[in-house]
């Protein structure tokens, strides 16, 4: 659990330290009817409905009270807002990419959108956001301005025509009234020119009205070309179902590849399949989106809506002026007659003053249209406001270190213990005598400590004590585990590595201590190591005697350890199993036999071979050596099946070897124990 715990804490801290850190700044906006007012005229406060001389104003303002937060939040994602803001900034990404660092969400039933600019530093993360608020502003404020600059551009194109035919009106009449030298007329005449010149006016103020909303008509059909008809009003998400059929399989899967592997092997082409369709489907999964959009909601567009009715209305106002044209040229038929009698030089008269008043009235009108499209041009709102900038000091940095560290822990320590009741479910190791016993029916003949050695003495002397005591302990209860004398000892272990010759050298030790005239066989021929722990040659010896080059007497040797000689493996030999299951090896063991008191006989591991089990056969007792922590329960069970097999039946019981030892369960053996001295080496390995 601590291991666990502390890696993956130093891995959450070490991350957080490596990954480079984001900083994100938020500006919030307001969307909608409050936050624009309209250019002029405000709006009709009986009907609600705004009275703006635009139209694509008046479309902004009636589609502020219908539009969701949602379409706001489609409308600053689109990419021109994205390229003022690399253009303002002299930023060098692309508007896909920018956007990529951008989060728009509106604010729960309110008509505030938070938009967030994720960034390396705080200073560039406020800079965007910002930069992005005034670009959205800015486009809301150009779509109201566009029509206000397509009539100043028609305007700015007619003034200078209406100039021109007011002053050569102008200067037509000043020079008939100087050649005929005319002051004034008579009543009549002044009332005749007075009606036709008032007829003139409004014929030119609808001719000029009729001009306007020509150019009007031609911008509103431009604006509605290119505004879309429908708008994505929302989208909702749902849970993706293939992701729950594959889990549905996968589940099928499991379970039927859980009671196969009751009755199969790994082997068994059926599990292979069943292992190969569950590793499918997990990677099907891991691909499959947990998300996707089940509908998305379209609704009609409330400006174009709006731009369709400015249309028709501009339309019937054309058909308005058209008809009032009509209607001044039949009323200014009517009164030619009148003119007729009139005196030729008052008829003349009357013509260039009317000439020059109705040029003099279309171009008033083209200035005065021209005034109030440069007014709605300067004028123009947006219908979105920032109302809380993007401040650096408030960005917030991620990944948090601080915030990390503590999820760490939280999750270090949920981690810590299910990763070791996972470990400790699926460790099978022997980790003390419960296990061994709930699995065999064997005796335990000692329980010999894990002694760890410094500089060459022990680190704990009290273990060392208890190491002695306890391989005296497992020489007096092999004794009494035998009905017969035990004259000979197998000592072999499940699997390499638990221990087992250093637990023979020991016993072998112990039992000379007490009882001379023991013999110790190393009959691993492929892997002796008694003679390097004894420090002694081995160029001949026990497969030496099996093939008849030598005799026991010849090469055995004496050891340090007074009572103990040592028979080394001897040549290394192509097929040991075939010596020791010979006859030979039988009358070696009767030869021991009268020679000395036991034989310990230190033989390979059981899951290696079956040499241990066949010289375990011809021998008076046997010894299963297991480690704890080490010794794998699988390997004990196959190598209790190997000696069954066989026919060994002569099993005294297991020594349990590498114990932790507790300095509570040896309170007593501190003071050093008289006795039997063992090496330091064997003391190492045990």
């Amino acid at each position: 659990m601590l291991v666990i715990f502390s890696g993956f804490v130093a891995l959450v801290i070490a991350v957080s330290l490596i990954i480079p850190k984001s900083y994100t700044t938020t500006i919030k906006l307001i969307a909608g009817d409050n936050a624009a007012v309209p250019v002029s005229g405000g709006s009709n406060s009986a009907t609600g409905t705004p009275n703006s001389q635009l139209p694509v104003l008046n479309a902004l303002m009636i589609a502020s009270g219908v539009q969701t937060a949602e379409t706001y939040v489609e409308l600053f994602k689109e990419e021109p807002v994205a390229q003022d803001v690399v253009q303002q900034l002299n930023l060098r990404m692309s508007p896909g990419a920018l956007l990529s660092h951008v989060d728009v969400q509106p604010v729960t039933n309110t008509n505030i959108i938070a938009l967030s600019v994720t960034w390396s530093n705080p200073d560039a993360a406020a800079a965007v956001a910002n930069a992005f608020g005034n670009a959205v502003i800015a486009q809301e404020r150009n779509l109201v301005a566009s029509q206000a600059n397509n009539a100043i551009n028609f305007l700015q194109a007619q003034m200078p025509q209406a100039s021109a035919q007011m002053h050569r009106a102008e200067t037509a009449l000043a020079q008939f009234e100087a050649q005929h030298h005319i002051a004034d007329i008579n009543a009549q005449t002044q009332a005749t020119i007075a009606a036709l010149s008032g007829i003139d006016a409004k014929y030119g103020q609808a001719q000029a009205d009729g001009r306007v909303q020509s150019a009007m008509l031609a911008t509103e059909q431009s604006e509605l070309a290119s505004t879309p008809a429908t708008v994505t009003g929302g989208r909702t998400m749902a849970q993706n179902p293939v992701i729950a059929q594959l889990q549905t399989q996968l589940a099928q899967v499991n379970v039927q590849l859980n009671n196969d592997l009751k009755t199969y092997t790994n082997a068994y082409p059926e599990v292979i399949s069943l292992k190969q369709q569950k590793a499918t489907l997990e990677r099907d999964i891991a691909t499959q989106q947990a998300t996707i959009v089940a509908s998305t909601n379209t609704v009609p567009n409330p400006i174009y809506q709006q731009l369709q009715q400015q249309v028709a209305t501009t339309r019937e106002n054309i058909a308005s002026d058209s008809a009032q044209m009509r209607a001044l040229n039949g009323q200014r038929s009517a009164m030619s007659p009148i003119l007729a009698s009139l005196p030729a030089q008052a008829a003349t008269l009357s013509d260039l003053q009317r000439s020059a008043t109705s040029a003099q009235d279309v171009y008033s009108a083209l200035q005065q249209a021209y005034n109030n499209a440069t007014i709605a041009k300067d004028t123009a709102l947006s219908d979105v406001t920032v109302t809380q900038p993007a401040d650096p000091r408030m960005a917030t940095a991620r990944p948090s270190l601080f915030l990390n560290t503590a999820l760490g822990i939280v999750l270090g320590i949920i981690l810590a213990v299910i990763g070791a009741l996972i470990i400790d479910y699926f460790d099978n190791t022997v980790k003390d005598d419960r296990d061994v016993q709930s699995e065999f029916e064997l005796p335990q003949l000692t329980a010999v400590p894990l002694v760890k050695m410094r500089n060459g003495t022990p680190e704990l002397p009290w273990v060392r004590s208890m190491s002695v005591e306890a391989f005296l302990q497992l020489v007096t209860s092999m004794k009494y585990a035998s009905d017969t004398p035990l004259d000979s000892l197998v000592v072999t272990s499940p699997s390499q590595g638990d221990g087992k010759s250093t637990i023979a050298l020991n016993v072998a030790i112990a039992m000379a201590e007490l009882e001379p005239r023991v013999l110790l066989i190393d009959a691993d021929l492929r892997r002796a190591s008694l003679h390097s722990k004894l420090h002694l040659r081995n160029d001949r010896g026990l497969s030496d005697i099996l093939v008849g080059r030598a005799n026991l007497d010849d090469i055995v040797q004496s050891t340090t350890y007074s009572g103990l000689d040592l028979l080394t493996s001897g040549t290394a030999t192509p097929n040991p199993i075939k010596l020791l299951q010979s006859s030979r090896m039988d009358d070696l063991l009767r030869e021991t036999k009268r020679s000395y008191r036991c034989t310990v006989i230190d033989c390979t591991a059981l899951s290696v071979n079956l040499d241990s089990a066949v010289v375990a056969r011809k021998a008076t007792g046997t010894a299963i050596v297991l480690a704890a922590a080490q010794t794998d329960l699988r390997a004990a069970r196959a190598a209790m099946l190997r000696l069954q097999q066989v026919g060994v039946h002569n099993i005294l019981g297991y020594v349990l070897n590498r114990v932790v030892p507790r300095r509570e369960d040896f309170m007593a053996y501190e003071p050093e124990l008289p006795g039997a001295e063992l090496p330091d080496e064997p003391m190492i390995t045990a």
